[in-house]
């Protein structure tokens, strides 16, 4: 089941993230914190466009899109996390985000994802949903792990 994202899921979803996804993101952060992720989940969305995803009863993926520019509403980042059970969780998401692709399409200049070099499923996933590698950033983690970014732009041509 799909729901609008919330502190509690968000929290939840957090607290108890798979290696893979933890491994990405808290290398970014000067001091990690489930409570500060989730909440900066919610506060940094494009209004309307972050969920969850509830699988066996409980939270299990938080996605959505965030603005990527503060001066550029246009510009959004893709993000997703989840618990170990984020690989059952990729079908219904990516029936969503294709559901949705339109809205997207229509409200997004640049849509991009960034995703930690060695990430499991990311890379294969993004580029099915029709992204282009644009490049690697080079220590972008705080301990000097590398990451590679991914983008679409408005006018590209579906996959």
């Amino acid at each position: 089941m799909i729901r609008d994202l919330c502190l509690r899921d968000a929290s939840f979803i957090a607290a108890n993230m798979r290696d893979q996804d933890l491994r990405e993101i808290a290398c970014l952060w000067k001091e990690w914190d489930t409570r500060a992720l989730a909440a900066c989940a919610l506060q940094t969305a494009v209004p309307g466009m972050v969920w969850s995803l509830w699988y066996d009863g409980q939270p299990a993926a938080a996605y959505g899109f965030s603005r990527a520019s503060a001066f550029d509403p246009d510009h959004w980042q893709a993000w997703a996390f989840g618990t170990d059970r984020f690989r059952r969780c990729v079908p219904a998401i990516t029936r969503h985000l294709l559901d949705i692709r339109q809205i997207v399409e229509r409200d997004c200049r640049r849509l991009q994802v960034i995703t930690l070099e060695n990430h499991d499923i990311a890379h294969g996933w993004i580029e099915a949903l029709g992204a282009t590698r644009e490049g690697r950033l080079r220590a972008y983690g705080r301990g000097g792990e590398d990451f590679y970014v991914y983008a679409w732009a408005r006018g590209d041509k579906r996959p």
